[in-house]
């Protein structure tokens, strides 16, 4: 299956240049869906470029700062980022409350195309 999401361009390069290997999302009722071996289309919200990946594996947590002590942060390409900073920048994108009814999901991928 093909999914499609967009992403700001830093993180979008991130993942062009390889550097990362995570994808950090909210584990919503549109992410449960993403299963090992699917897809993603990520479109730079700032260009319109895309590139595709494929899911290698997904993890649940029950927040965001169980997810980011659990992955290595070079893996998200976030090396020497606090853990505020982590979850300062998350936060600007979610809310507490949806973190709370939903948690957190990372899944790990490889470019493909």
């Amino acid at each position: 299956m093909l999914h499609q999401m967009g992403l700001y361009q830093n993180p979008f390069q991130s993942i062009v240049s390889g550097k990362k290997v995570v994808e950090i999302r909210l584990n919503d009722q549109k992410r449960q869906a993403i299963q090992v071996g699917d897809l993603i289309e990520f479109t730079n919200l700032s260009t319109a470029e895309q590139v595709i990946v494929k899911v290698t594996a997904r993890q649940t947590f029950k927040d965001f700062k169980a997810l980011y002590e659990h992955v290595p942060l070079e893996q998200i390409d976030c090396i020497g980022w606090s853990m505020n900073d982590l979850l300062d920048a998350t936060y600007m994108i979610y809310s507490r409350e949806s973190e709370k009814v939903f948690g957190a999901l990372a899944l790990t991928i490889e470019r493909k195309f």
